[in-house]
Formats: structure tokens, sequence, C-alpha cells
């Protein structure tokens, strides 16, 4: 297969994994709210006390499997859940607060004259907007959840849904895809690490095309796609190979099963993410794959060229020209390195102030050619 590892890899660090700037706007964000919801609902029901330890890191955010968007409409979800005591949700005559209650009143708390769309109640969770504020469109989603013990002494959690409490573990995929990184690597040194960067680059690739204007390319979600990755994930050293190993693996699992199950379930039979035995969007998964593999089989022809395997890379990750800068670049350095050298082949060598190797002038410093001790005598 055509060694094009450098590139892909280097895809990933600059226009696929998160930006360290990018990443600490958006946690500051996620913290400001949970800051207002520290100090003000306690305000709005006094019952109530929450701190930092009260909030669970959700998402694509807690897995550590958030990619960047390439289309300016597409938003950044950060989901940061908030566990609050059974016991302090409860109203002034005794009675329990009901799930849309407690998500009226976190929504209460969240509002900010300053928003330009303020708070709005989602099917699981808050969410508040940034995404008229910021350069890089976003919000926050904030889950609600109610913590007891039953009669055994068991540690419950209850998600607050649309019309009810529903039993829910907000660590439980967090905890999941940890277990997941640290078995793979205690197999095969950095081969969890490298499942983690696939889900990445399988995120990017199902994202690279508008969904609103193909509907061929509206393609399962984030964990369903982990889930797939887990199951189909091909180690390799190289960038390359992984994921297109991991590609076929998917083609072929894909060919026999349409539905993904919640690996992270811990009964049995484990739940189903899809809705069906056929879902669309995972049909239309199955076949964006089939595509990718055929636009790379060019990489396994022993007369496969650079730019050929740039086009068929090009083609899964429309890297907006990205690639073809890359090889620029190559083509530009190393042309200023066969400069270098055939200069100081000539022994006519200097060199300038910014370090560079030129041809000697009066003001450049002279290469000396180098001498041995023992060669004058």
């Amino acid at each position: 297969m055509y060694n094009y590892n450098s590139q892909i890899k280097t895809f990933y660090d600059k226009k696929v994994s998160l930006p360290p700037e990018m990443r600490k706007m958006l946690l500051a964000h996620r913290k400001a709210n949970a800051d207002r919801l520290i100090k003000r609902l306690p305000e709005l029901h006094p019952k109530i006390r929450i701190g930092e330890s009260n909030f669970q890191s959700q998402g694509s955010f807690a897995m550590d499997t958030v990619v960047q968007t390439r289309f300016t409409a597409e938003e950044y979800d950060i989901d940061y859940g908030v566990v609050i005591r059974r016991s302090q949700l409860v109203n002034e005559d005794g009675s329990e607060m009901t799930a849309q209650e407690v998500r009226e009143l976190v929504r209460a708390a969240l509002r900010d004259k300053r928003f330009n769309r303020q708070p709005k109640l989602m099917t699981n969770c808050v969410r508040v907007f940034y995404a008229d504020e910021d350069d890089y469109a976003h919000h926050v989603d904030i889950p609600i959840y109610r913590e007891f013990e039953d009669d055994a002494g068991i540690r419950v959690t209850q998600l607050a849904g649309e019309e009810d409490w529903i039993r829910s573990n907000p660590t439980r995929v967090n905890e999941w895809i940890e277990d997941e990184v640290i078995d793979r690597n205690a197999q095969i040194s950095g081969s969890g690490g490298q499942m983690r960067r696939m889900v990445k680059l399988m995120k990017r690739f199902c994202r690279s095309r508008n969904a609103d204007s193909n509907e061929d390319w509206d393609l399962p979600n984030g964990m369903k796609l982990t889930m797939l990755i887990s199951e189909c994930f091909q180690w390799s050293e190289r960038f390359d190979e992984a994921f297109h190993g991991t590609l076929s693996a998917m083609k072929n699992r894909l060919a026999w099963n349409l539905e993904i199950e919640n690996l992270a379930d811990k009964g049995w039979p484990k739940s189903k993410l899809t809705k069906s035995t056929a879902d669309q969007n995972v049909l239309n998964l199955e076949g964006r794959i089939a595509d990718a593999l055929s636009e790379l089989e060019v990489l396994s022809s022993d007369e496969c060229t650079e730019n050929q395997a740039r086009k068929a890379w090009d083609w899964v990750f429309q890297s907006d020209g990205f690639f073809k800068e890359l090889e620029e670049e190559a083509k530009a350095k190393k042309q200023e390195l066969q400069k270098a050298a055939a200069i100081l082949a000539s022994r006519s060598a200097g060199t300038d102030r910014n370090g560079r190797i030129v041809a000697a002038c009066a003001t450049v410093v002279p290469n000396l050619a180098h001498s041995f001790y023992g060669e004058d005598f």
C-alpha cells in the first residue's frame, strides 16, 4: 500500500484534532455555565447545594474524540451533566419535583441577558447557545440527573427526560472507552490511542460533505461510529494503513449486520443505538465506506504515484487543498536542500544572517573546508 502516512498524520494533527486554543475556549464556556448554576440554583431553590464535584463531563469531550468542523454551519457540542441529590429536589410542600420542573429550574438559572438566544429545553438536556457570539459556533448541553440510594443501598442515577426520570449512568461511556484504551494498550503498546485517533478520522470522513445538501451523507452520529470503530479497529503504527484496514473491516461488518449496539451497556443483551435492523443513515454509511475503499484501490498498485495517492485521500477527507499544500512545501524544502548541497560541493559556500547556506560573497561568513588533526603534517 502506497505510504501516505506522514501526510495523513499531519492532516490529523492540523485539521482533525482540536487545536489547544479552541479547546481552552470551549472549556471556559463550559465552566462559566457550571459556575452560573452553582451560584443561581440556590438562589432560585434554597434547598439545592452544588459545587464543581456535581458536574460530569460527557460526550466527545469526555471521550477525547472531538474533531474540527469543516463547515461553518456546524456547531461543536459540549456535554456537561449536573448531578443533584434527590433529597434536594423537593417543592415547598415536600412533594418531589418532577423531571419537567427540574429542567425548567435549571433553564431559569442558566438564563443570561447577554445571550442572543436564551437556553432551550431539548429532549434530554438544557442547551446554552454560543453560536452567535464566537468564531467557533458551539453550544453547551447540560443533562440533569438526580442521585439517591435505593432500598439495597445501591446508588441510582436518573436523567431528567422530557416526560419523566429515566435511569441512566452519566459516566458509563467515559469509563468504557478508557477501559478500551487501557486494555488495547496492554495488548499492543499504543494501539488504544491509535483506536481513538481512528474514531476522530472516521468522524472527519463522515462530516466531509454537507448532509443538508446531500442526503447520501446523512451518516450515524459520533456515538455509533465510536462503537463501530471499537468493533472493527485494525492496528497499525501507520495512520493510513490503520484507517484503510479499519474501513475494510467496517465494510465487512456492515455487510452482515447493520445494527449497532451500545458496547458500554453492561447488561445482556446490550441495548441498541440503532432504531431498526436497517436505519437509513447506517445504510448510507455502508455505501460511503464502499465508495471510499473504491477510491483507495489505487494505493495497492506498485505503480501508484504520489499524485494518485493524494487524489484518492483527498476524495476521502475533502482536505480543501491541504494535501496539495503539503506536497508543495515538501518539494520546496527538497529543492532548497539540493541547492545547499550543490553549493557545499562547489566549495564556495557561506552562511547568511539567517543561518542559511548560500553562495559565498562579501556579506556572508564563508564555510571553510573541514580539516582533521594531522592532515598538515
